[in-house]
Formats: C-alpha cells, structure tokens, sequence
C-alpha cells in the first residue's frame, strides 16, 4: 500500500516518546513493503522533503500547535503529490486536516489515538474548551467520524459511544532489535565509546555495584519524586546499590537539586537528555527496570491507563525486571511473579521492598527478565503493532 502518516504535532527526528512512535510505525511498515511517506511539522525554516529510515519524510512549516488545522491547504498539496492508498493521522486537539482532506477525496483514513481525545472535568483544556463553547469537542468528534476507524491502546479514550465500533485496540511496543541485550554483548559492548562507562565523572557500571533505573520523561505523573525518595531511602542502609535516571522534562533540574542536597550525586546518577539509539547502552548496564507511575496527579489517566508505555516495554526487551504500580493496563503487560513485581500506586514502602527483592534475588531477576523479553518479542513489538495496523488499514481499504 502507498500510506500518508500525518503526525502534525511532532518533529523528527526525536527521542521523545510521540516521536519515538511515530519513528518506529514509519519504518516497520516500511519493512513490511509499504510505500511511505510521513509528515511533521518544522518550526522554522522553509518545508523540507527528504528520505529516513527508509520512509519519505515531509516536514512543513507550522507557526503554532493552535493552528496545526490551518495547514489543510498544504495536506491537500501533500495528497495530491503522493496518491495514497489509505491516510493515518495522529490525534490532536488542534489538528484532523489530514482526515478532512481525505474524507472529501474519499480516501480511507485511520485516526491514531493514544491519549484521551477530551481531557476530564476540571483539566486546563475542559476549561478552554468551555471557554471556546466547546469548539474542540466539535473538532475532535469531526476528526472521529471523518476516520474509517481509530486505533488506541484504551478504547476509553474516545468519549464518543456512537463511534466506538471503530474502534481498535493496539498497543504500543518496542524495539526488540535495538532492545537486546544479546546483541549489544556480541557487537558493541566492547567498545567504549558506545557504552556510557562515565556520566558526569562518576562510574555507572562499577564492579560489584548492582544498577537499579527509571528510564522516561521527568513528570509528575511518571513517578519521578517517589524513586527519587525510595532511592534515598534504601541508599540509607545499602552501599552496593546504583540509582540511574535517564531522560529529561520539567522535574529535571528540582531532581538534581535534591540529589545535590542530599550528597548522593555519585549514588543517584542523572544522565539528562539521551540520544534515543544510545538508551540500550544504560539499560545494558542496568539490573532492574522501575516505572513507578503516579496516575493520581494525571487528571487524564481518570478514563483509564491509557499509556502503552515505551519504558516498560524497552526494560522488558532488554530482559530487565520490572517494578511497577498494580494498575489495570500495565498488570496485563507486566504479569506480577512473570516479569515482574507489582506493588499498590502511591505504596512507597512496597516500592522499596520489590527494588530490593530482585537486587538480592539475581536468580529470580533473571527468570523475570528473560520472560519479559519473550513476552514483548511476542506481544508487544513495533513489528507486532505494524502487522496489526497493517491488518486494519487493510479492511478499511477493501
């Protein structure tokens, strides 16, 4: 199929986790013999065409997220050049051109949901929605009805019950041949530039030294003060353990601050920004994977755990065990005893325990790491999403 993936709101390339997916859905099913041609936004500069990863990348001047819908003009141009057989596009607030474009040049279209379409009573876009007499309520049920169907990891994220038999569910994955362990040992972890050895001048992979980590976005909701204080807390009475936080966003600088404080900077290491290709490095080094989500302080996880989280799914291909929270939609896809350790959300003193659990159990950390690579390699893959948009996109077509 000739495929136009519409991604508005990103920019490419990118480590972040929308560009990340919208990355690794390129290329899969450009390995899968499609046609594709993918398209983002640019910031600045002149619109720019070039190939990457084996997909067309189209990259257009956008002046502001708000107006994302105003650029149906130029999606329209895009259409017309490429000839596409079926149209996807990413959900957001202030985008659909695409879909809108393709309804009227009867096109099937998919629409890619993987947040919740409306934002709860009470969240900063209800209120301007309200304010704006419900204009993006409007557009986002347009942008539903114009799809020929919608893909999500939750259902529940789209609002609109007349709708949901579009509706398919497919979650997010990993990729399983960048995530893997056995690969990195045989080609590349010998050499040292590749493997991050040092951060900041302080070692990561000492002898002797067991390496617990959170990998992800420093928000609230991704659990960053609470491992930050579980890290602490066992770092009170354990030498032999390492605390390793990889990525960057708002809590970042508050974070390394309260390492400071606490004279832990050599214990509790912060590496900031990571390039994307180099995260298997640090997670080879690493024993234990946490994703201690907080979902309490996210006003839009009330419809549900709608994330199919990349950290989780990343930790499991590079057969790392998990600590996450006991919530429905991640105790599906981190089994407690299976591939992991699950304890109550907010229950920091059961965080602790299950951190510790398997940095004293090398035998049991293993069992759960080896089964959580061969659960993700066969549920919860970018070449498994792939084969099931492709399957959709298919029916939608015939």
């Amino acid at each position: 199929m000739n495929i136009l993936y519409v991604a508005l709101k990103e920019s490419l390339p990118g480590s972040h986790g929308g560009a990340v997916h919208v990355t690794e859905v390129a290329q899969q099913l450009a390995r899968r013999g499609h046609d594709m041609t993918v398209v983002v936004q640019q910031k600045a500069g002149q619109s720019t065409r070039e190939k990457m990863g084996g997909f067309d990348l189209i990259r257009v001047r956008a002046r502001s997220n708000f107006l994302l819908w105003q650029l149906e003009p130029r999606i329209r141009q895009v259409i017309a050049e490429t000839k596409p057989d079926v149209v996807m596009e990413r959900y957001y607030n202030f985008s659909g051109a695409a879909l809108r474009v393709a309804q009227r040049a009867h096109i099937p279209s998919l629409l890619e949901v993987n947040a919740p379409m409306l934002d709860p009573r009470g969240s900063k876009k209800y209120v301007a929605d309200k304010l704006m007499l419900g204009w993006m309520t409007r557009r986002a049920r347009e942008q539903a009805a114009f799809a020929k169907r919608i893909v999500t990891p939750l259902a529940a994220t789209v609002p609109f019950p007349e709708l949901r038999g579009k509706v398919r569910e497919i979650p997010w994955g990993a990729n399983v041949e960048l995530f893997d362990r056995a690969r990195l040992s045989e080609k590349e972890m010998g050499d040292r530039r590749l493997v991050p050895s040092i951060v900041e001048g302080v070692q990561i992979n000492p002898s002797g030294k067991r390496v617990v980590v959170f990998l992800g976005s420093f928000r609230p909701w991704h659990g960053v003060r609470e491992f930050v204080h579980v890290a602490q807390e066992i770092l009170k009475t354990r030498a032999d353990i390492l605390f390793l936080m990889i990525g960057s966003g708002e809590l970042l600088e508050e974070t390394r601050e309260n390492v400071a404080r606490a004279n832990l900077r050599e214990k509790i290491i912060l590496t900031g920004a990571v390039d994307y290709a180099r995260v298997p490095y640090y997670l080879a080094v690493s024993d234990v994977g946490v994703a201690p989500f907080n979902t309490q302080v996210h006003p839009p996880l009330r419809v549900g755990f709608y994330w199919s989280p990349l950290k989780v799914h990343e930790y499991m291909a590079m057969g790392l065990p998990v600590v996450t929270i006991d919530v429905a939609g991640l105790n599906t896809i981190v089994r407690e005893g299976q591939e992991g350790l699950l304890y109550p959300e907010n229950d920091l003193e059961k965080m602790r325990a299950a951190i510790l659990k398997l940095v004293d159990d090398a035998a049991l950390a293993k069992r759960l790491g080896d089964a959580g690579r061969a659960r993700v390699v066969e549920h919860f893959s970018w070449q498994k999403h792939a084969e099931s948009l492709e399957r959709v996109m298919q029916e939608i077509k015939d």
